[in-house]
């Protein structure tokens, strides 16, 4: 690493971790005197606030190729994205808000992990069938209080623009709620952006040093939660024709 991209890498992070726990603070503050703060609707201000801010600090360039956000009243959203990078969920909060389910081991990363208790995630170990079957029960909760769910149910992150299978888990919280529908997002990265075979720290590192780190995201148009194996592999074919999307004007951008 050069010593321009040291100084990059420090001064993204220390950025990074004041703007973060600014934010935080600054909302449990405000909360205090404010209940309207403490709903889905305060919270989808505070997260959009905090990675509207987080994108510049990071060296983030968020592309929105196609969709919108559909009207959010008298139902939530099951969102359903492919998984290319600890990003993503910065990117999927950001565009569409919500709470999101994730790894159990980024509850200890330094900031991140601060960032992630303070909107909500829900964690989870995959390994453990107790704290599968808590997080599908709090996924449950938030969706029938009217707050959008974040999954993505490749289960990990992969190189390249194929979506591979989806996990049936990951529509488990969804069954039976008449109320949500299913938002499908598709992202794609510079090749080499990915956070594949490296640990997080080094991941985050090289990816602090790059001078820009562009992503492209579509969204789609709602669709029923799948309820069987086939409806799931016609889902993951919608999210990888929106994936799809993003890869080509990505590479469009780059001729």
């Amino acid at each position: 690493m050069s010593p321009l991209e040291r100084v990059r890498t420090l001064g993204r992070a220390v950025s990074f971790a004041a703007w973060t726990s600014g934010v935080v603070y600054s909302h449990k503050v405000f909360a205090r005197f404010d209940e309207e703060l403490e709903t889905p609707r305060g919270k989808r201000q505070f997260i959009y606030t905090w990675s509207r801010g987080a994108f510049p600090l990071l060296g983030v360039d968020l592309t929105l190729v196609d969709g919108d956000v559909p009207s959010a009243i008298g139902r939530s959203y099951l969102v359903v994205s492919n998984h290319r990078s600890p990003l993503d969920i910065l990117v999927c909060v950001h565009l569409v808000g919500g709470v999101v389910l994730s790894h159990h081991g980024v509850a200890d990363i330094p900031v991140i992990g601060t960032a992630a208790r303070a909107t909500d995630t829900i964690f989870v170990d995959r390994d453990d069938s107790r704290s599968g079957a808590q997080a599908i029960r709090q996924m449950r909760r938030c969706l029938k209080a009217g707050q959008n769910v974040i999954v993505f149910p490749e289960g990990t992150t992969f190189a390249g623009d194929e979506v591979r299978p989806f996990k049936p888990g990951a529509f488990t919280a969804a069954k039976g709620l008449d109320h949500v529908r299913v938002l499908p997002v598709g992202v794609a990265y510079e090749p080499g952006s990915e956070f594949v075979e490296e640990s997080f720290g080094n991941h985050a590192r090289r990816m602090a040093a790059r001078p820009r780190t562009p992503v492209w995201a579509t969204i789609g148009e709602p669709v029923d939660v799948p309820r069987k194996a086939d409806q799931q592999e016609a889902l993951r074919s919608v999210v990888q024709s929106l994936a799809d999307r993003s890869a080509a004007a990505r590479d469009r951008g780059a001729r």
